[in-house]
């Protein structure tokens, strides 16, 4: 019997199924790409592209960036910046020679968008004779003991209390009114200030023991501390002296310009400057009162073109002159001359 045998079963083409979605998948992969590829240059050129070298920070915009948050953090709390902060929290090791450019840019920075500049401490003055002595030792003094405070540059027009208003309530008011009068009483008493005396001060304010804003001793501690007055203590014959001055903060903040300022809107004349049409009596009572401003604050006389100045605006007719140096006691400059 012949043997039969089966043709063999045709296997069905199951991979074309696959073949055709591997195929769609390829397709639409190429496609993705080629979006991609063409989506690149645009995202380049509108800058939005996070690979971009072109458009990253450099290292000196950072810093910049930097000290510009630490100037203002720091003025907000009344802390001084000192240079030995911005090598440690600003520069680092890598940014140690930089210090220039990085400064100049913060300084543009905060005038073009605070209306601010960093404004240079002076030194504190040496008048007893342990700190002249001291002074003496040291040659010269190192600039890594610089430092620097925010002060406003905006036009004097600009500068009034609709719009310069206080940042901490009623009660910042209040402490800038105390310590601008302090200032303005110690230097318009030669710049040095017994104790005893500046209690007189006090008392006829009502403010010899409490004042709106803490106790008075508390307050004078912290005028000293944050740098606007200057505490100091001698020996005269077995009796203790103690005086204060015009701290380095007091003098850039407020200074003799800020001192004249307040004169003038206590004793009314400062209406009389801001006003052009002033009789002649009028303005020869103003250029009197400006000449015993003067003489009070230890300055020239001033002429009568700085009178006119100030009229329009200009406010220079205190404060480019030297002002007189505090009066030293005949105790201390006997004993310097024995030494």
């Amino acid at each position: 019997m012949p043997l039969i045998r089966k043709r063999p079963a045709v296997a069905e083409p199951q991979s074309s199924d696959g073949e055709s979605a591997s195929s769609e998948s390829t397709t639409q992969l190429r496609n993705h790409q080629q979006r991609r590829i063409r989506a690149s240059p645009v995202e380049s050129e509108d800058g939005s592209g996070d690979d971009s070298p072109s458009h990253a920070p450099s290292s000196t915009d950072v810093m910049v960036k930097k000290l510009v948050r630490l100037a203002l953090s720091s003025e907000y709390s009344r802390q001084p910046i000192r240079r030995v902060d911005i090598s440690n929290k600003v520069l680092g090791e890598q940014g140690s020679r930089q210090f220039k450019t990085v400064f100049e840019g913060a300084q543009k920075a905060l005038a073009e968008t605070f209306g601010m500049q960093l404004a240079e401490l002076p030194q504190k003055e040496k008048v007893t004779i342990q700190q002249r002595r001291a002074a003496q030792k040291v040659e010269r003094p190192l600039s890594s003991n610089k430092s620097w405070i925010l002060t406003s540059i905006l036009p004097s027009k600009y500068r009034k209390q609709d719009i310069l208003c206080p940042t901490r309530g009623p009660a910042e008011s209040s402490y800038t009114g105390l310590y601008t009068f302090i200032i303005a009483v110690i230097l318009l008493n030669g710049g040095t200030l017994q104790e005893q005396k500046l209690d007189r001060y006090l008392s006829r304010m009502n403010a010899e023991q409490f004042t709106p804003v803490e106790r008075t001793d508390h307050l004078l501690q912290r005028l000293c501390k944050e740098g606007y007055l200057v505490k100091n203590r001698e020996m005269d014959g077995g009796d203790e002296i103690i005086e204060y001055m015009v701290g380095p903060r007091g003098k850039v903040e407020v200074g003799a310009r800020g001192v004249a300022g307040l004169v003038r809107e206590v004793y009314g004349r400062q209406a009389m400057i801001e006003d052009d049409d002033i009789t002649p009596a009028e303005r020869e009572r103003l250029e009197e009162f400006e000449f015993r401003l003067a003489n009070s604050l230890g300055f020239r006389k001033p002429n009568s073109r700085a009178v006119d100045g100030e009229q329009n605006g200009d406010d220079e007719s205190v404060g480019e002159d030297r002002p007189t140096q505090p009066r030293r006691r005949r105790a201390a400059s006997e004993e310097d001359s024995d030494a």
